[in-house]
């Protein structure tokens, strides 16, 4: 019965041990079938923003293509449109630069001094001497060749109008068109100097914006990379925890089976030891009733007086009697209470030994559920760890996107800045040089006519 007894503890603490390692393996499976579909559904769901993130650039480049195609047909129209201007234009000042050499002629001259006896004299004289006439007609024709120079340099279609009315116009009127033109002249100076002033301004406060936005958007990407990897040791570490957890409590489990295997065990042995000592008890007393405390003695004595050589070996024994009790009696009662001492001390080594593992078991617990604990507050308190860093980088994802949408809206406002400007930053100061230049044409051409002269 004991060795059956044992046979099914034995078998009760390995199907006990089998089934602890086919649960721990259940969990471990479950729990990487949590994490493999929580990684399907990130992986679906980076799918899926990808998707989206392509059907958006698609249409932005088709977009882009699109305006590419219609800017590079309104260029090649305005490029059409400009050279017929400049066709044009240049036809006009050929016009007009043959206009004035006609008007210039000594034929032209002499006729219209002939015809300079009417009523209202096409010319700039009133009545005068000869003398002022040719005064006044080197006036003007300085003042002419002034503006005409200048026009034919800059290919200035206003200012060669002007020179043609210089020649046929009155004084009057002339310098009236002048006052007009120095006017706008000037006027236009100032807003194209007004104009360019705000053109750098805006191109710089874009950039520097920019600037700006870009070294954000680098913090924002050091941040977010900072964050994701934060994220993942984070899980990781919990992972690790949650393991040693699950191998702590598996230990746990296991050591407590074994303890229990083991109690069973000692319950057993110290009932069969206790059994025996009983039993040898009860055959000691039965012996100590029937032999007397005399024949113990006698025995006590021989064990202690054995026969030896050159010594007597005392009287011839008598002659046999009727039979009687055995004096080897003694022998056998000593046997069995050394046996029973025997089976004493080994009850009571078993009692340390269960002790000690008891002991053992209790301070494996102790230390094992302390250990387990420490894994659950770790466990917690990295969780509350992992779900702000989740919610930053929520806001960080938030914030990317945002400079993202700012940084396309300035480099699209310094793309606007760059259309509207760079043409006048390019040839700013050709422009004010070349308007200059007819300003003071203008000017001299007004004190000549005014009889200040060139001083040339």
């Amino acid at each position: 019965l004991s060795e059956a007894q044992k046979t099914d503890l034995i078998a009760e603490v390995d199907f006990q041990n089998l089934k602890a390692a086919k649960l721990s393996e259940i969990e471990v499976a479950t729990e990487r079938k949590e994490t493999k579909e929580a990684e399907l559904t990130d992986t679906l769901l980076k799918a899926a923003k990808a998707k989206d993130d392509r059907e958006e650039t698609t249409a932005a480049m088709e977009a882009d293509q699109e305006f590419l195609a219609n800017m590079q047909k309104d260029c090649q129209k305005e490029d059409e449109q400009y050279k017929a201007r400049v066709k044009v234009r240049t036809e006009e000042i050929v016009a007009l630069s043959e206009t004035l050499t006609i008007l210039n002629e000594d034929e032209a001259r002499d006729l219209f001094g002939k015809t300079s006896a009417g009523e209202k004299p096409p010319t700039f004289l009133q009545v005068a001497t000869s003398e002022q006439v040719a005064v006044q007609d080197q006036a003007v024709e300085r003042a002419m060749q002034r503006i005409a120079n200048v026009a034919r340099k800059h290919k200035n279609w206003s200012l060669v109008s002007l020179a043609v009315r210089v020649r046929l116009d009155a004084f009057t009127e002339v310098k009236v068109a002048m006052d007009k033109m120095l006017a706008e002249l000037n006027k236009q100076q100032k807003e194209e100097y007004a104009k360019w002033e705000l053109c750098k301004k805006d191109i710089d406060h874009t950039e520097d914006d920019i600037k700006v936005a870009e070294n954000t958007k680098e913090d924002l990407d050091e941040k977010h990379l900072n964050l994701v990897n934060t994220i993942e040791t984070l899980k990781k570490e919990i992972e690790e925890l949650k393991a040693d957890e699950e191998a702590m409590e598996v230990a746990l489990k296991q050591a407590g089976e074994q303890r229990k295997a083991e109690s069973v065990l000692y319950q057993t042995e110290i009932s069969d030891q206790r059994a025996t000592t009983n039993i040898l008890n009860k055959a000691l007393a039965r012996l100590k009733t029937f032999y007397t405390p005399e024949l113990l003695e006698t025995h006590a004595r021989q064990q202690q007086e054995p026969n030896r050589p050159g010594f007597a070996v005392g009287d011839k024994p008598a002659e046999p009697k009727d039979y009687a009790k055995s004096a080897g009696a003694g022998g056998v009662i000593q046997l069995l209470m050394k046996v029973i001492e025997d089976a004493e001390a080994s009850e009571k080594q078993l009692e340390i030994s269960e002790q000690k593992l008891q002991d053992a078991y209790a301070a494996f617990v102790k230390s094992t559920t302390a250990t387990i604990q420490a894994d659950r507050d770790a466990i917690a308190e990295k969780n509350e760890q992992l779900a702000a860093a989740n919610a930053e980088k929520s806001e960080t994802e938030g914030a990317k996107l945002s400079n993202k949408m700012g940084l396309e809206e300035l480099n699209s406002l310094l793309q606007a800045h760059h259309t509207d400007c760079d043409w006048l930053l390019k040839y700013f100061d050709l422009r004010q040089k070349a308007r200059q230049d007819d300003i003071d044409s203008i000017t001299d051409a007004k004190a000549v006519l005014s009889g200040a002269g060139l001083g040339k």
